[in-house]
């Protein structure tokens, strides 16, 4: 299962639950079928994940010791547990982080890698495009759902919303998601900028 944190736009998580309820997914196994030992296209990319300067939080040990240890678990439930874990940016030095999501994002779990974006954009790690772009072609239906799940309302993410719409190839869940996910933006940007 995997854990969600509110994004800062207050779209994301009610948004994708909403879907997937509406759709059925709430209780289905989110991977294509025909695609289920496919090759994933996060393989590739190598992440960086750089501290902030000022962060007030201090790099704790014993959390950090415990994240890694379930990071490098044979169980993918407990793989996907520590990522859910780096949702609060600061309790793990970075570079401990930027090793984690290396090795996530190329799990061969469906649910680690989706995760592994999620928690990647979290953190506001460096090419979050890059990834969230490559993590969109994934064979796995659950890892671009995260990945559409993480876009956020800026002019990129939704050049990215309008071409996963737009692709041909794409299951049509996914457009849809994409669909909806673009008009509460536009409904959402409307809204501030009558003032309300």
């Amino acid at each position: 299962m995997l854990k969600l944190t509110n994004h800062k736009n207050g779209i994301g998580i009610p948004f994708v639950i909403f879907f997937m309820a509406a759709t059925g997914f709430s209780n289905y196994v989110l991977a294509d079928a025909a695609t289920v030992n496919s090759v994933s296209s996060l393989n590739a990319i190598q992440i960086y994940c750089m501290e902030e300067h000022g962060n007030a939080l201090k790099p704790d040990a014993d959390f950090t010791e415990a994240i890694v240890n379930l990071a490098a678990s044979n169980d993918p439930a407990q793989r996907v547990n520590a990522l859910s874990q780096l949702a609060v940016k600061g309790l793990i030095d970075s570079e401990v982080v930027q090793k984690i999501l290396q090795t996530a994002i190329q799990d061969s779990d469906p649910q680690v890698r989706g995760q592994a974006v999620y928690a990647f954009a979290q953190q506001g790690c460096g090419d979050l495009f890059v990834v969230l772009e490559q993590a969109l072609q994934d064979t796995e239906f659950s890892v671009r759902l995260m990945a559409l799940d993480s876009l956020g309302d800026d002019e990129r993410s939704v050049a990215l919303l309008k071409q996963v719409v737009e692709d041909e190839d794409e299951a049509q869940a996914i457009k849809d998601l994409a669909t909806m996910k673009l008009e509460a933006l536009s409904t959402s940007n409307q809204t501030q900028d009558n003032g309300i």
